[in-house]
């Protein structure tokens, strides 16, 4: 019995630590905002709709802007947590 105890409570904390390591890789926490679009818990690229683009980053994460659709390019721009700034030109943001 006691071996059995004690094999669930390993189990137990192996899923908790792989819940919790899956839940952190898997998005920024947070909000990010463009042009007036709010994405909550972002991750990966999203194309803006117009240039220039007002981006707000309320996440815990960097934002990485680029010039080019699709994240493609290299980025021309990046926006630590907490900051709102307009990019022109701008088409697309990265959120790791």
């Amino acid at each position: 019995m006691k071996r059995l105890l004690h094999a669930a409570g390993v189990a137990a904390v192996a899923a908790a630590l792989c819940l919790t390591t899956a839940t952190s890789a898997g998005a920024a926490t947070g909000t990010l905002t463009l042009n007036g679009r709010t994405i909550s818990d972002p991750h990966g690229c999203y194309n803006a709709d117009r240039s220039p683009m007002s981006i707000g980053n309320q996440t815990d994460e960097n934002v990485y802007v680029y010039r080019d659709s699709d994240c493609s390019g290299y980025p021309v721009g990046l926006m630590p947590p907490g900051q709102d700034v307009v990019f022109n030109p701008a088409s697309s943001v990265y959120v790791r």
